[in-house]
């Protein structure tokens, strides 16, 4: 009886013995991670080192993603994900993507991967210029979006990654679909950011992606100095006493004009380029719905009037309605959209190259809210409508 007390717990320590040298291989990812970068103004993602590998872990990458985290795990010299890892893990380097917005080709653009891109959705609204060659000469592909997207070309691309995005969620058909078909799918979140300087450092984690993180923080870091070379400009400027003038913007859609929030994007653009947003006093980031009655009265305040929709004439604004011919700032001509720089398609480069390039955006808002403050700068995503 003895002996086979004996026996069972020799057995018994030879199997929790297998059991531990096992799980020496692969340890679990909270045991192994080591933060390589936490960014200064971006909230939605965060770097970690994973042996001589890397984690991206993405948070709330749609708008109402509260809570939901994303991960991907950057393999390198072909090591395997840590046990328990549940997110997406691709090998590098990355050789083929598929860009989704355009937006992440101006991120790639600015650390020279932009040659990575096989596929895109939408080339029409692309402005990349080498991008739209390449598309000209078949070595870019668009594959559509949403209900339209073309997984027989998308699967054809063998694509390394895909880099999409969510506009108030996760497009669960089209992630389950890639799934099955075997291609890494990541959502970026870089729209989600509000801070202009929060956008603009997804740079860094692009840079992670294809393996030169130093690289993007340096070129990140050029951006955010010359974003607040140009704020104290203005902030010397407000402690002058120099006024700052009231701003309306966008156009009505049908009936209803779409305002931002206090928090959003653009209006932190606006303030730190010295203006005065006319419909200021809801602490939110989301826009909301404002009658076209309520917006006339608004804009008869308004010094300037910037991103009326797609016009590109003072013409083609009064064409929305009659009405916009007695709005003061259409008057003094001190109208300004954002398409100076447009594809023949209706695309933009303010949603594209203006995304990881703030500062231009910042020096083109003070250029027009206050002329002649920033010595010599001509106006390079908006224009003045004639």
């Amino acid at each position: 009886m003895k002996k086979r007390s004996i026996l069972v717990i020799g057995i018994f320590l030879l199997l929790l013995s297998a059991v531990s040298c096992g799980s020496q291989g692969r340890k679990r990812v909270s045991e192994l991670q080591d933060t390589l970068y936490v960014p200064q103004y971006a909230e939605c993602f965060e770097i970690l080192g994973v042996g001589k590998s890397s984690l991206l872990k993405i948070f709330n990458p749609w708008q109402g993603a509260a809570g939901v985290e994303r991960e991907l795990f950057l393999a390198r010299d072909g090591e395997a994900p840590p046990a328990g890892f549940s997110g997406t893990t691709v090998q590098l380097p990355l050789n083929r993507v598929v860009c989704l917005s355009s937006s992440y080709i101006a991120f790639l653009d600015v650390i020279a991967a932009a040659d990575a891109v096989v596929g895109v959705s939408g080339a029409q609204y692309v402005s990349n210029d080498t991008i739209r060659a390449r598309y000209a000469r078949g070595e870019v592909k668009d594959v559509g979006y949403d209900a339209n997207m073309n997984y027989e070309m998308l699967a054809g691309l063998a694509p390394d990654l895909v880099l999409a995005y969510g506009v108030a969620g996760e497009n669960v058909s089209m992630t389950a679909k890639l799934q099955e078909l075997g291609i890494p799918i990541v959502y970026v979140g870089d729209y989600v950011e509000q801070s202009p300087l929060g956008k603009a450092e997804w740079l860094v984690a692009f840079g992670e992606m294809f393996d030169k993180r130093e690289e993007a923080e340096i070129r990140f870091q050029s951006i955010r100095d010359n974003y607040l070379a140009v704020c104290r400009v203005v902030a010397k400027a407000d402690s002058a006493g120099r006024p700052r003038p009231v701003v309306m913007l966008n156009t009505p859609y049908k009936d209803t004009w779409f305002m931002p929030g206090d928090r959003s994007y653009m209006i932190r653009l606006l303030e730190d380029a010295g203006g005065e947003y006319v419909c200021r006093g809801v602490d939110a980031v989301e826009s909301r719905p404002i009658s076209a009655e309520a917006a006339f009265l608004a804009a008869e305040k308004a010094d300037v009037w910037l991103n009326p929709g797609q016009a590109k004439t003072l013409s083609e604004v009064l064409q929305l309605s009659p009405r916009f011919g007695d709005v003061p700032a259409v008057k003094r001509g001190a109208v300004y959209n954002n398409n100076r720089r447009s594809t023949p398609g209706g695309g933009s480069d303010f949603w594209e190259s203006g995304a990881v390039h703030p500062d231009i955006v910042l020096k083109d808002l003070v250029e027009i809210l206050h002329p002649g403050l920033l010595s010599g700068h001509e106006l390079y995503y908006y224009q003045q409508m004639q």
